[in-house]
């Protein structure tokens, strides 16, 4: 008895003698019985083997491959592609029908229902395709989307993503719309995030930006203009490459007179896409993904709280964004951004549900987070936010009291996001602070809470000054070398506090110096009597200060003066009683 796929073979060899108009229907008939044929009846050997069959003779047989009966050998590609996801799709249907019983998998299962069978058929069919690729382009992204699709499903990311890249879409042999490209730069993207490969990721974002707002409705209004500001220079590089491969179209173009279909459109005709505003938001989510895993935490936090808003999101989805836009706020430099972002996350009502909610309320009241809190804090965060830094140059010091080491530089992300964090509180509490005391505040050694502040300064992100100068002979700047000062800082209580052995004297009656010259302004910023808080107006804050050390300059000149008339008056006295 002949095996199916030598029957096959022979029913082929008897299509192929028809002519055009009727072979192609012929073929699609073939292929469909062969299967919808069940596993009992068609082993997985025999239809690999009748489908490679089905391939030299219906699709790249001399034939059916060239000249006009290349419109056959198309169609008999998209059939083999059509029928294996339909029969799969509705077997799968089937499967997961409430009303039957789960046992479903008997001897009427057809053969290509099972994934692994469909996934070789594919992968066999796309290797004999690989020659004769440029007259099969849009059968081979179909066959390549449903591979992608059986890989995804087995949580093959990295592999699914690698079938989806070899999808020309910018070919010079038909037209694919925008629409189509998008969806696969989106696709690629998120299945190389899934695949921990936010590098790759985020250039195929890119390559999405230049074209998402070409696509109606995939972005939100003010959204799409943002993202064409921010992509003017790309899109400038991009129409210089357009500008090139249309030169190439224009060669090629004559060369394609063989029933070539290039109608416009043509990826979008014939696959099902997902909605613009659909993939629109799988492109903010993508980015707002990719930000994250690039420890663009501000930027992430963003995103993640604009699609937490989202209503065509699941409740779900949404509160796991809005917990993934508090955790990126915390780990965000800290400064201005992150407070208006932190303002606007204490302000919505669906925070306080969250676990992140208590370390976030003292983030933002500028309190000091200690090393209990940090801790519980890191068991919610991802392996990348806990990712280990580049190891500090600089060795480890040693104390001299305790000789235990000190640290020079934060040794985690969230190490360096809480390092950050308290140095931005310690502002808020003192109005200058010893190196060696921030350092003991920070758990760093003082060079290394230098370099902390001064990155935080350079930055703009912390208002402020570093004394590191002073003067040997003179007591008072002699103390206040080594000393960070705040600037512009609003005070929670009366008076300004200092730490770290520097002491901010006040003299409530003048509100000046000793005379020596060091005055208020220099031992830490003493408003004068009655000045309480400190103000938050830098320019008033300064000017009082000015006018308090001209009133101190004044007041030893005539002190001085006064002391000069004293002596002239003596000398006078003195020289009129000899005379």
């Amino acid at each position: 008895m002949a095996s199916p796929a030598a029957t096959f073979t022979e029913s082929l060899q008897s299509a192929s003698a028809q002519p055009n108009h009727a072979r192609a229907a012929a073929y699609e008939a073939l292929i469909a019985d062969l299967l919808q044929a069940p596993g009992s009846k068609v082993s997985r050997a025999d239809l690999l083997e009748a489908t490679s069959a089905y391939l030299r003779h219906a699709v790249f047989s001399e034939q059916n491959a060239t000249g006009g009966g290349l419109v056959v050998g198309r169609q008999a590609l998209t059939a083999l592609e059509h029928h294996s996801g339909r029969i799969a799709a509705e077997y799968e249907a089937q499967k997961s029908d409430k009303n039957r019983m789960q046992d479903v998998e008997d001897e009427n299962m057809p053969a290509i229902a099972d994934s692994d069978t469909r996934r070789l058929v594919l992968e066999n069919a796309l290797e004999q395709l690989q020659p004769r690729v440029l007259s099969f382009e849009e059968q081979a992204s179909s066959l390549r989307m449903q591979l992608a699709s059986l890989l995804e499903a087995d949580e093959d990311w990295n592999e699914a993503a690698r079938v989806l890249l070899a999808i020309p879409l910018d070919s010079g042999h038909r037209n694919v719309s925008d629409h189509f490209k998008l969806s696969i730069y989106v696709r690629i993207a998120r299945l190389l995030l899934e695949g921990d490969d936010p590098v790759a990721a985020d250039m195929y974002l890119k390559r999405a930006s230049m074209i998402i707002h070409n696509v109606p409705g995939a972005l939100p209004s003010h959204f799409q203009q943002q993202q064409q500001q921010q992509q003017q220079q790309q899109q400038q590089q991009q129409q210089e490459e357009e500008a090139s491969a249309q030169t190439t179209s224009a060669q090629t173009g004559s060369m394609d007179g063989s029933g070539n279909d290039n109608s416009s459109g043509t990826a979008g005709s014939k696959h099902k896409l997902e909605e613009p505003k659909v993939l629109g938001l799988q492109y903010r989510l993508s980015q707002a993904r990719v930000y994250d895993s690039q420890r663009r935490f501000a930027e992430a936090a963003v995103r993640y709280h604009e699609l937490s808003y989202v209503g065509e999101i699941d409740e779900d989805d949404r509160a796991m964004m809005l917990s993934a836009a508090v955790t990126a706020s915390i780990l965000s430099p800290a400064g201005p951004q992150r407070a208006r972002m932190l303002a606007t996350l204490m302000r919505d009502e669906r925070t306080p549900s969250l676990p992140q909610y208590t370390i976030l309320s003292k983030v933002f009241l500028d309190r000091v987070i200690r090393a209990d809190e940090i801790a519980d804090f890191e068991k919610l965060l991802s392996p990348h936010q806990i990712a280990k830094l580049a190891p500090s140059s600089a060795p480890i010091a040693v104390g001299e009291s305790t000789g235990e080491s000190v640290r020079h530089a934060p040794s985690t992300v969230l190490d360096r996001a809480m390092i950050e964090h308290n140095v931005l509180s310690a502002s808020r509490l003192y109005d200058n602070i010893t190196l060696a005391g921030l350092g003991a505040l920070v758990n760093l050694s003082p060079e290394g809470a230098e370099e902390i502040a001064r990155k935080m300064i350079m930055q703009g992100r912390l208002k402020g000054w570093i004394d590191q100068v002073g003067s040997s002979t003179d007591e008072a700047s002699a103390m206040r070398r080594g000393v960070l000062f705040f600037m512009d800082q609003e005070r929670r209580g009366e008076g300004e506090t200092t730490a770290g052995g520097l002491s901010a004297t006040k003299d409530a009656g003048a509100g000046v110096g000793d005379g020596s010259g060091s005055g208020a302004g220099d031992a830490g910023g003493a408003e004068g009597a009655g000045s309480g808080g400190g103000t938050s107006d830098l320019d008033t804050k300064w000017t009082r200060r000015w006018d308090q050390q001209i009133a101190s300059v004044t007041g030893a000149l005539e002190d001085v003066c006064q002391r000069i008339n004293q002596i002239s008056a003596s000398a006078s006295a003195a020289a009129s009683a000899t005379a």
